[in-house]
């Protein structure tokens, strides 16, 4: 079960602040380092859990806005390729970190639950900042949310929460579901994490060897997570697949002299055992069924047709079956991609959602 959080007025609440005052300058450091990045790319607000960092491209007045929302243990960064994309066919698009991930933090323990409630509460608070707090947003139209497995149910959630509430403001009139994480194919250490949240999460938090785990397993999903050829089981997009397991021993500390990314292993567990544990999910796939039936937003939910983290094989059916059921819906699936499908081809995945956003 999901409760909405108490009415609050996040406008209100909203102030910018400097890197400096959210960040020591030896985590600064181990953030970019781990990151390979320079620093934060552009803004931080202080909202209602914590730090927000986010990004707004090709803003103008006169184009409609874009929310995109990654998936855990990535970061804004994951959508440059499709934000490029966007910005060339006339949107503004605005990217933001979940808490835990790139420049953002949670304030407080970074070991903390990381409830529907908290995701779309963050998403509130830097949409409401954008768009009104500074008055320099407050004219754009905002057109659609893009969410990717677990962003995906960040966009449901938030649709349903201001469906419920009647947020004229900030109605969406579409969202975008990329390989959304309504079922999941997850490693070992994750589902033993999903028996036993409490205590997984308080022996990640207090022994380094059980800790390190989160990022071997994390890595060894990308194994699943990109598509491979079914008669030979090569990668059809190999080098982008080691770039990104690279990319990711980096962020995990795995390579020399480089310390690991100081809230990503909390952030991922606390998605892990309050987002998409095991059990939660058949509630978040109730929860998009309201949304079908109770609101007024259109979705696009894209496929790849090898995912196996999000196994297309199993429960494709059951999506034709929602989509028949709904005028609202439409299923698209993108031949070739895996779960990873914006690092395997943004392009592809730009082709199928820029129809649906324009017309």
């Amino acid at each position: 079960i999901f409760i909405l959080s108490t009415p609050y007025n996040s406008k209100a609440a909203m102030t910018t602040v400097q890197p400096i005052d959210v960040f020591s300058s030896e985590t600064l450091l181990q953030i970019n380092q781990a990151s390979s990045a320079s620093g934060p790319d552009h803004s931080i607000i202080k909202g209602r859990h914590g730090y927000t960092h986010y990004v707004v491209d090709g803003y103008s007045t006169s184009r409609k806005l874009v929310i995109l929302s990654h998936g855990i243990g990535t970061s804004q960064r994951s959508y440059q390729d499709l934000v490029n994309r966007l910005v060339d066919s006339g949107f503004s698009t605005l990217r933001y970190d979940f808490f835990g991930h790139g420049y953002s933090k949670y304030d407080g323990d970074m070991w903390f639950d990381y409830t529907p409630d908290v995701f779309v509460d963050q998403l509130e608070d830097v949409l409401d900042h954008v768009t009104a707090g500074d008055g320099k947003y407050k004219e754009q139209c905002l057109t659609a949310i893009v969410g990717h497995s677990t962003g995906a149910l960040a966009a449901i959630h938030s649709v349903d929460r201001w469906a419920m509430e009647g947020a004229n403001e900030r109605a969406i009139p579409k969202i975008v579901l990329l390989a959304p994480a309504l079922w999941a194919n997850k490693p070992f250490v994750a589902k033993v994490a999903d028996k036993i949240p409490r205590l997984m999460t308080f022996l990640f938090k207090n022994i380094k060897l059980v800790k390190n785990l989160i990022g071997e397993s994390y890595i060894e999903n990308m194994d699943s997570a990109f598509a491979s050829d079914e008669s030979t089981g090569t990668y059809i997009y190999d080098t982008k697949k080691r770039s990104m397991t690279d990319k990711y021993r980096r962020l995990f500390g795995s390579v020399k002299g480089v310390n690991e990314h100081p809230f990503l292993a909390a952030g991922i567990v606390g998605i892990n055992g309050h987002m998409i544990r095991g059990d939660l999910l058949s509630g978040h796939r109730k929860t998009f069924l309201k949304v079908l039936e109770k609101s007024k937003t259109d979705t696009l939910f894209v496929w790849g047709s090898l995912d196996c983290s999000v196994p297309i094989k199993d429960h494709v059916e059951t999506v034709r079956k929602w989509e028949m059921d709904h005028d609202s819906l439409k299923l698209t699936v993108a031949d070739g991609l895996g779960h990873e499908l914006l690092c395997e081809n943004s392009d592809m995945i730009a082709d199928h959602i820029l129809p649906f956003l324009q017309g």
